[in-house]
């Protein structure tokens, strides 16, 4: 792995985000992805590591235009590819990169192929299952009610593990996932309490 272009997109991605977004989403993706590689020796790291920082760049360019926002993986495979050329990488791995960039929301197609593509879509997953707090700010912002946040939170999380997570970033996440959606659950019982 190339230490100074690893430094250098860390630092693009550093100055890109959000100091919350960075340290609360990009970090725990970069930290699970290469958990998740660990799992899969014939994975490429270097793809895998630029993947991760990069994998929302187009969110973080976009930002306040919800539009664009909604479709950061097709501007954040553009603003890799030109990310990774100044930098100086390979068409073939910057080509890797972007199909990571591409698929890693596992809500629309194309889905993710290659065994780089899957750890980043799980990766992304699992940053929420570690930051899932930080989801609220986020929802509460989008929804008109505290009831449709909750909602929006828990499809969230039921669509992430039933179509995003590899059955070995389950293995990782599960307890979470049963303790989240068990909040969840509790919270939603009050709902059909309201007056």
């Amino acid at each position: 792995m190339n230490r100074e272009r690893l430094e250098q997109v860390k630092q693009i991605a550093r100055d890109s985000y959000s100091k919350d977004d960075f340290n609360f989403h990009i970090l725990p993706v970069v930290e699970n992805s290469l958990l998740l590689a660990k799992k899969f020796p014939e994975a490429d790291k270097e793809v895998i590591v630029i993947a991760s920082f990069l994998h929302d760049i187009g969110r973080a360019i976009s930002r306040g235009d919800f539009q664009k926002e909604n479709e950061h993986h097709l501007t954040g495979v553009e603003e890799s590819s030109k990310i990774l050329k100044d930098i100086g990488y390979s068409e073939e791995f910057i080509e890797k990169v972007k199909h990571c960039v591409l698929t890693h929301r596992g809500r629309r197609e194309p889905n993710p192929e290659t065994i780089e593509a899957k750890i980043i879509a799980s990766a992304d997953a699992m940053a929420h299952f570690d930051t899932f707090l930080d989801l609220f700010t986020f929802f509460l912002k989008t929804t008109d009610s505290f009831k449709e946040a909750v909602i929006e939170i828990e499809q969230k999380f039921e669509r992430n593990w039933n179509k995003k997570l590899m059955p070995e970033a389950k293995e990782i996440v599960g307890e979470k996932y049963n303790a989240i959606m068990l909040i969840i659950k509790s919270t939603k019982e009050h709902f059909d309490k309201e007056n």
